[in-house]
């Protein structure tokens, strides 16, 4: 199976390769910008036109191509300048406004600094201009990765009507009302997916409403909704979930919180993203770095609680050489590295005393000063922070500074968790479901309406993150069936941790943070669950076999609770509860030649 998509590196496949000898080809241009390789297909009579305005068929977002720059026809193959600024040249000659020049396969044109080449590429056995679902769903996620280089947005989107519409009909009518440059694919009967190539959201909408209405014409109710990059996310996950959500269920809070994100994202305001574990802050932050005007810019990340004080004061403001032992050589800080972009402070509640002070001058004046430096430098930088614990609490205890907290939070961002926004969980087990069986390379399993009832019933404490883990874990069991009950092996841990705990957006320092992912091991009898004792239920297999590994990792690491939840791959505030949920005691840290 074929794929005619970009290619950001510039290569085409071998199976092209083969297509373009087997003459099982189609006309299109090549455009090569800014180091990034494109492909548009040339299916149609009409002109097309080339230029860098929205309303151009072939959009080439470029300042050195005009607003209208040029129209190609595929029948005859031929080119016409549209009184473009820096013209459009053809083997050396500058193409005229007046006449259509003709074309060859394989001509390169110059519009303007970018180069466009005209090939023929191999198209998909079997498949006409709808694509198949699996290449669209490729293409998506291809078009992610070439717009995090180039920055041009793009926007995915489903559009349903009734199942039992004449299938050829509703393709024509699609077909009608689509750009040459945009593609679409039927996902199921009455379902349809639509790529955008370098449309933003503003200029989707008047595309879809006129797919809607052709669609209308034939007596069928559509409905359609859409997701653009970055305002919706970056992953080809990210968007096809949001688009089925907003289908199924619109005004949502978290369209409330994307809504926050695009309204605030071009300020300088410093943002600080408050929510459970897993909820997705960091996706958050980069969505709204993503948004802003310094999309282009570094956005750099930086996990406050995985360091100590000294390393975590060196690897955020930096060093100068000599400035303690082992500093050889002088190092920039990720401060400065962040510099004209942004810098993302993950568990920022975690961050010393100390150098909470030296943050919070940063934020006031814009200098950051070396470890060692006489001098401080002048640094332009958007702090984005994110916590899942209390600040007030922390504050009223002395562990975070006041005036910090109100210079982080210009803007607040609530996230809610998984349990209070049930509504998406379709669409994320569907983009799970179908990004696991990619990599398995193998056909995306259904899922059992049994299945779901229990996906739904979940409290999900460690929210998406725990739910990928879930999926990823159940593809591994379903084999080549469908996804039921059995594979999912949700422990009635999850339920023992957050029953009692009120729903609420943050909680304290020993609530739950996330789910463990489990592995076979060994059974140990040294940790076991009262309420699990007799159940010889996977789950309580599951549950047994975790508190074991669990009290494994606390007596190779000598009660070092840090280094034990590091070992497991958890948070210590996860550890903590799950220590609590086990009824296993909190383990003192033995102190040096202390008796074990």
């Amino acid at each position: 199976m074929h794929r005619v998509v970009r290619h950001p590196t510039g290569e085409i496949d071998t199976d092209v390769m083969a297509a373009l000898a087997d003459g099982e080809a189609e006309l299109c241009l090549l455009v090569s910008a800014a180091g990034v390789v494109s492909s548009y297909p040339l299916t149609t009579a009409h002109a097309v036109t080339i230029g860098r305005s929205r309303g151009c068929d072939l959009v080439i977002d470029h300042p050195s191509v005009s607003r209208q720059h040029a129209e190609i026809t595929a029948s005859p193959l031929a080119i016409r300048d549209l009184d473009s600024r820096n013209g459009t040249r053809l083997r050396g000659q500058r193409v005229t406004a007046a006449t259509a020049t003709p074309l060859e396969v394989g001509d390169a044109l110059q519009l303007g600094d970018v180069v466009v080449l005209v090939q023929r590429m191999a198209a998909p056995r079997g498949q006409g201009r709808p694509w198949h679902g699996e290449l669209l769903d490729g293409r998506v996620a291809e078009e992610c990765a070439r717009s995090a280089r180039s920055g041009l947005p793009f926007t995915f989107a489903r559009v349903h009507v009734d199942p039992g519409a004449d299938a050829a009909a509703v393709t024509a009518a699609v077909e009608g009302a689509l750009r040459t440059t945009d593609l679409f694919a039927c996902a199921a009967p009455g379902q349809l997916q639509v790529l955008l190539i370098d449309t933003p959201a503003a200029a989707a909408g008047p595309v879809l409403e006129r797919v809607a209405g052709r669609l209308t014409a034939l007596g069928l109710t559509p409905r359609w909704a859409a997701a653009a990059w970055p305002r919706d996310g970056t992953t080809a996950e990210q968007l096809t979930a949001h688009a089925w959500t907003r289908l199924r269920a619109a005004g949502g809070a978290m369209d409330r919180v994307r809504a926050l994100i695009e309204q605030i994202a071009d300020s300088a305001l410093s943002v600080l993203i408050r929510g459970e574990t897993g909820v997705g802050k960091e996706l958050c932050a980069e969505m709204l770095h993503r948004q802003s005007g310094r999309a282009r810019r570094p956005f750099v990340r930086l996990n406050c609680a995985a360091l100590n004080e000294p390393l975590l004061e060196s690897e955020l403001f930096g060093h100068e050489r000599g400035a303690f032992t082992g500093a050889a050589v002088a190092k920039p800080g990720l401060i400065e590295t962040a510099d004209g972009g942004t810098l993302f402070l993950d568990e920022v509640g975690d961050l010393p005393r100390p150098l909470q002070a030296k943050l919070l001058r940063v934020l006031e004046d814009r200098v950051v000063q070396r470890v060692g430096a006489v001098e401080g430098r002048t640094v332009d930088v958007r702090f984005v922070a994110a916590t899942n614990r209390s600040l007030e609490a922390d504050m009223a205890a002395g562990r975070f500074r006041r005036d910090l907290y109100f210079r982080l939070g210009g803007v607040t961002i609530e996230l809610p968790p998984l349990r209070e926004r049930l509504d998406e969980l379709d669409g994320l087990v569907a983009a799970f479901v179908a990004r696991a069986a990619e990599r398995a390379r193998r056909p995306a399993p259904p899922v059992t309406a049994e299945a779901m009832a229990q996906l739904r019933a979940h409290r999900w404490p460690g929210n998406v993150r725990e739910l990928r883990n879930t999926i990823e874990r159940a593809m591994l069991l379903c084999g080549d069936g469908a996804l039921d009950v059995e594979h999912l092996a949700l422990t009635e841990l999850d339920s023992q941790i957050t029953a009692p705990l009120p729903d609420r957006p943050l909680r304290d320092d020993r609530g739950d943070r996330g789910g463990v992912a489990t592995e076979p091991r060994a059974r140990s009898s040294r940790a076991t669950v009262p309420a699990l004792a007799g159940d010889d239920t996977l789950r309580g297999e599951v549950a047994r076999l975790e508190a074991a590994r669990i009290q494994d990792a606390l007596d190779a690491c000598a009660g070092n609770q840090t280094r034990a939840a590091r070992m497991l791959g958890i948070s210590r505030n996860t550890l903590q509860a799950r220590l609590d949920a086990y009824g296993i005691p909190r383990p003192r840290k033995k102190a040096p030649g202390e008796a074990g």
